[in-house]
């Protein structure tokens, strides 16, 4: 009997004790899963802040682009008959167009649902459909340049992000900075001081440090010629002659010049421009389009400048006027935005004048004058030269440009004007 009643107490020491493992278990199940639980749910709230601001990057950046063609369309277009006006603080309204749509309290049409307020509107619906309240609080926004091609939009922005649940909850005072290319747009400084008629897109240029190379020096003659270049001894009627000797080659004043090696037995007196070097025909293979300098004695590839100047291609300056002042119509940079830049924001193109005279309007073009647009434009007027084979252009002869701010040096044209 004894034996009988210590069995049934082990057996119930034994069920007993396996029963609490099991609620144990049971209990360290659920609380592990609850621990997984909230460590999804937080990583789901650290992600959602990391995709909630790449989304105000972005729509920062897309906006502010909308933002500046509202602004140009303002100082672009004449009232009655009257000339465009330029604003009064660009930084300013260029804030807030961004941040409320409107132009000195009147709203602009373009910005209509595209607005920095509204935007941000959007993405707390969308982080609602994920299972996240938030909060986004614009406490301030500036426009700055940033360099000569972009600007920086800074949105100071207080974030609250609660999941839905009561898991997590995130709160942080953060600035969005947005680097906004200006690339695309018009340059406002064109239609300012055109009476509206002028334009130009604002594209940096690809040669920036590579506008003209010198290929060759040598003994040379005749003044200059700019054209196409041939190694071709049998046909270089107007071209650029490049031959090793000139033994047995006839009617070579047909050229437009000549470069070549050694001058054989061909005792032809030269009257086009022309060029001695030894190793011409190796320098100089792919027959592109040339300046032969002959009483300069050198030989210059300048179609990067000439390219750079017909497409009005933008380049950083010292002392040109950045995008912020242009909108302003200025003519130089302003302390109030070089101070806030750690980089060259003032820009600089060379008007187009064959463009400015199409343009209508009975717009003067000033042919003399220097090509740098923010000279171009202003009064000012310093001494402008004319540029080697530049000034035999067709149809557009009429390039200048000054040495006001270094530009012979800049653009590598020291030995070719005058």
């Amino acid at each position: 009997m004894r034996k009988g009643v210590m069995f049934s107490f082990i057996m119930i020491f034994i069920t007993l004790s396996v029963f609490s493992l099991i609620v144990i278990q049971n209990s360290l199940i659920s609380h592990r899963r609850e621990e997984i639980f909230i460590e999804m749910r937080v990583n789901s709230l650290e992600n959602m802040y990391e995709g909630l601001i790449d989304d105000l990057d972005k729509s920062l950046r897309i906006i502010t682009r909308r933002a500046i063609l509202a602004a140009f369309s303002n100082v672009s277009v004449s009232e009655a008959g009257e000339p465009p006006e330029p604003l009064d603080e660009a930084n300013e309204t260029l804030a807030e167009l961004i941040r409320y749509g409107t132009l000195d309290g009147t709203p602009e049409p373009i910005m209509e649902n595209a607005t920095f307020t509204y935007w941000v509107g959007k993405i707390e619906d969308l982080t609602l459909l994920k299972g996240f309240d938030s909060y986004i609080d614009i406490n301030s926004l500036e426009v700055k340049p940033y360099d000569y091609i972009h600007l920086l939009v800074i949105a100071r922005l207080n974030i609250s992000i609660i999941d839905t649940q009561g898991v997590a909850e995130l709160n942080r005072t953060i600035d969005v900075n947005s680097i906004v290319s200006l690339e695309g747009l018009e340059d406002p400084l064109y239609p300012l001081y055109t009476s509206g008629f002028g334009d130009n897109m604002i594209r940096a240029s690809p040669y920036l440090g590579n506008y003209t190379q010198l290929l060759l020096i040598g003994n040379g003659d005749n003044s200059y010629v700019y054209g196409e270049s041939t190694h071709d001894t049998g046909d270089f009627s107007d071209k650029i002659l490049i031959t090793s000797d000139l033994t047995g080659l006839g009617a070579l004043n047909d050229a437009k010049g000549i470069i070549f090696e050694l001058e054989g037995t061909n005792l032809t007196p030269i009257n086009v421009p022309y060029l001695i070097n030894l190793t011409a025909t190796t320098l100089i293979p792919n027959s592109p389009n040339l300046l032969l300098d002959g009483s300069g004695g050198k030989v210059w590839f300048i179609d990067n400048l000439i390219i750079d100047s017909e497409n009005s291609y933008y380049h950083p300056s010292e002392n040109g006027p950045s995008y912020l002042d242009r909108l302003e119509g200025k003519f130089t940079t302003q302390n109030k935005y070089k101070s806030q830049s750690d980089y060259t924001i003032g820009m600089e193109s060379f008007v187009n004048k064959l463009a400015i005279y199409f343009a209508g309007g009975n717009v003067t073009v000033q042919e003399e004058k220097t090509n740098i647009d923010y000279i171009y434009f202003s009064t000012d007027s310093p001494v402008s030269y004319k540029v080697k084979g530049m000034d035999q252009l067709d149809p557009d002869p009429y390039f200048r440009i000054d040495n006001q701010d270094g530009h012979h040096v800049k653009y590598n044209v020291s030995n070719l004007v005058y």
